[in-house]
């Protein structure tokens, strides 16, 4: 995507957690790759802010073309063993703690870079009044 795009606190009222944020963030970078026409253009504007993603949600197209998608993965999900089933759950719950390693990772770096370039010390040399 070349346009600048809205960060994983956009989400956070949604997901309610940053690692769900990055989730949905992430889930929705993969829809602005979609063939489908009407998921991508839904992804693309709510990953660039020119709409949020519950205003989104109440448009009749996207809304029907999300749906539908939905409706795949369910089935999907319905086909499951007990077994299958637990082993996406387990790593559904494996990628949100990575996702929450990222974030943390990416937080402490960020203060670290803070600190370097945070207001020079004063040595006490060449004071003059």
């Amino acid at each position: 995507m070349d346009e600048q795009e809205v960060g994983d606190e956009e989400f956070l009222d949604i997901a309610k957690t940053p690692a769900k944020a990055r989730a949905l963030r992430k889930s929705l970078q993969r829809l602005a790759g979609s063939e489908d026409e009407t998921l991508r253009e839904m992804a693309r504007d709510v990953l660039a802010g020119r709409v949020g993603l519950r205003q989104a949600m109440r448009t009749g197209a996207y809304r029907e073309a999300l749906h539908e998608r939905a409706s795949v993965g369910m089935r999907a999900y319905e086909g499951m063993s007990a077994a299958e089933r637990r082993a996406a759950e387990v790593e559904g719950e494996r990628q949100l703690d990575a996702y929450q390693e990222e974030i943390d990772r990416e937080k402490a770096e960020r203060q670290q870079a803070a600190g370097r370039s945070g207001p020079a010390r004063h040595e006490g040399r060449d004071w003059r009044l």
